[in-house]
């Protein structure tokens, strides 16, 4: 059981850190807009995402981010619900071994 515990954290480490790589390689918002004349012209993305500019390439960025970000969640709940299924029946077959 602790093998597979460690497994798991090990594997939910390595998919958040190539998510800050991946994050912090993909720079959203240039320098020269960040000034505070340009914030009419920024949207934003979501609530909790970067600011982005209209233009078009970074549109695309954004899209291409908002994207990675739901995979990696997508990845994140599946390993999570799989792993929570591996303990209720790793729970269940203990039980059961304990009666006999």
């Amino acid at each position: 059981m602790i093998e597979i515990e460690l497994f798991y954290k090990t594997v939910e480490s390595k998919i958040r850190c190539k998510h800050i790589k991946y994050l912090k390689k993909q720079k959203c918002l240039p320098s020269d807009q960040a000034d505070s004349k340009q914030e009419e012209k920024t949207i934003l993305a979501d609530e909790d995402d970067f600011v982005y500019s209209d233009k078009p390439k970074l549109r695309q960025k954004a899209k291409r981010v908002k994207a990675f970000n739901k995979g990696i969640d997508t990845a994140l709940k599946a390993l999570q619900s799989e792993y929570k299924a591996f303990e209720k029946r790793f729970e269940s077959e203990q039980v059961k071994g304990k009666k006999f």
